[in-house]
């Protein structure tokens, strides 16, 4: 499933918020008509002792006190006998109202009562019954602050409330997956190109937009580890290379040496037993005649064990070399195409540019094996030493009666004072900070020794390229491979 991080992150993210307004949304509905309520009953007990406090405490003033405050109290102000000073309520301002609705509640009325929230005939209000003493005289106030109203606002509060954080949670998973989409895209490619590398593809390469933070990051990382795992490769397969010409050539050495020991042991026993009896004869002969010809006759013998030591010190000294592979029958254009894509990623990464002029078509009798030793080493020589954002040409043509691939590189070129060391064992000139074995350039050299053919280099008008033909092993043995 390809949007499976995406869809496990917006589900995280959704029922997190989900889960804390399932929390919160029943202690919100809970708290908020009572918090509603404590504050009117806060109010109501504030307005009444405001009220009280009304100088004098007539009916006009008293109007005029409520009206300022611009409460939607209902309020009743009346004496001991009923008689109204002062009601908000237009049909209650006498004494028969008045008696009739408070004449059994007037024990619940006194000087320190507190408001109380209570729900008669479905009309849920606030209410506080108090009284005051004036001039000697006692005043009873009732105060009414009706929620009908309020709780039918909460009513629909709580279903528009309802409402949008739904909406919200749909608009968020909207959001989120456009947002999240392009990260985990970006993770799935970078993932595919880190699985194709542990399959030994080093020739992928995350090629998407690289981006200012940790995916970022990830993708140059992934990259840098393509690129370094590419160039040690390079390295060891010179090495490797050098060790299975080196083991080959011990295993032939170590057959001639044998062989030639073992003809050496013989063929000397018959000179040593010649010239012991030679210097026995010279010792014990006093005619100088045959003095003479025995002593010539020991030279001779002298003469030829000092041949076959010199062949065994010959072959102690001899230097190390290439050992010649079975040739075959390639299209090196082919050859050499797959080549260059193979290593097009490599080329990218370093900030460079790939540019063939390949001939179709050419067919040699040649190594497969020395073809791709000479064209990594010229590529990743050309590579190391290239400037960035340039080119790297990569040709391969007919050139007289060999088949000559060429790789030119634009950067710095080959100083005078070395190019007669550039194809020297161990020698480099590969830039500060980049490791290079300097075995490349050296191997290739003796390919062409051990194959009668040439190789070389030319500093150009803007950098360096490094050539080598490639001959046809049918035509100069003049005979076909076994």
């Amino acid at each position: 499933m390809k949007n499976k991080l995406t869809i496990k992150l917006i589900i995280t993210i959704v029922a997190t918020v989900t889960l804390l307004i399932g929390v919160m949304a029943p202690i919100f509905f809970y708290l908020q008509p009572t918090m509603y309520i404590e504050q009117e009953k806060r109010n109501v007990a504030a307005f009444s002792e405001e009220l009280k406090d009304v100088e004098p405490f007539d009916k006009e003033t008293i109007s005029q006190f409520v009206s300022d405050s611009k409460e939607s109290y209902r309020i009743y102000i009346f004496d001991s006998e009923f008689e109204p000073l002062y009601t908000s309520y237009q049909f209650g301002n006498n004494k028969k109202f008045l008696t009739q609705l408070f004449s059994k509640k007037m024990d619940s009325f006194s000087e320190n009562s507190k408001p109380y929230y209570t729900e008669v005939d479905n009309d849920p209000s606030v209410r506080l019954s108090t009284c005051c003493n004036k001039n000697g005289k006692t005043y009873y106030i009732y105060i009414k602050d009706s929620h009908s109203g309020v709780t039918l606002v909460f009513d629909f509060s709580n279903k528009v409330l309802a409402g949008v954080v739904f909406g919200y949670i749909i608009i968020c998973s909207v959001v989120l997956f456009f947002v999240v989409s392009p990260m985990t895209k970006t993770v799935r490619k970078i993932t595919e190109v880190a699985m194709d590398i542990s399959e030994n593809n080093l020739s992928v390469r995350y090629q998407g937009k690289i981006r200012k933070d940790e995916i970022g990051d990830l993708a140059l990382s992934v990259n840098k580890m393509a690129d370094t795992l590419q160039e040690n490769i390079n390295n060891l397969e010179n090495y490797n290379f050098v060790l299975r010409e080196d083991n080959r050539y011990m295993l032939e050495y170590e057959q001639s040496r044998r062989m030639l020991l073992r003809n050496i042991t013989h063929d000397l026993k018959t000179p040593l037993t010649v010239i012991s009896s030679q210097v026995e004869m010279i010792s014990t002969c006093e005619q100088q005649e045959k003095k003479d010809y025995y002593y010539q006759s020991a030279m001779e013998e002298i003469n030829k064990m000092s041949k076959m030591i010199s062949e065994v010190l010959q072959m102690t000294i001899s230097e190390r070399h290439v050992i010649s592979k079975q040739a075959q029958k390639l299209d090196i254009s082919e050859l050499i195409s797959q080549l260059c894509n193979n290593h097009h990623a490599y080329i990218k990464s370093n900030k460079l540019e790939l540019k063939t002029d390949i001939t179709h078509g050419l067919l040699l009798n040649t190594i497969k094996d020395y073809i791709e030793f000479v064209f990594r080493n010229y590529l990743s020589n050309a590579v190391q030493n290239a400037d960035k954002n340039t080119e790297i040409t990569v040709s391969l043509k007919e050139h007289k009666d060999c088949i000559r691939l060429s790789v030119e590189n634009c950067g710095r070129k080959i100083p005078d004072d070395i190019k007669d060391r550039i194809w020297a064992e161990a020698f480099t000139t590969t830039p500060d900070g980049k490791e290079n074995t300097g075995l490349g350039l050296y191997i290739v050299k003796e390919i062409s020794l051990k194959e009668n053919t040439r190789c070389g280099f030319e500093n150009t008008e803007n950098g360096v390229r490094f050539w080598f033909d490639f001959t046809d092993c049918y035509n100069k043995d003049d005979s076909e491979p076994a």
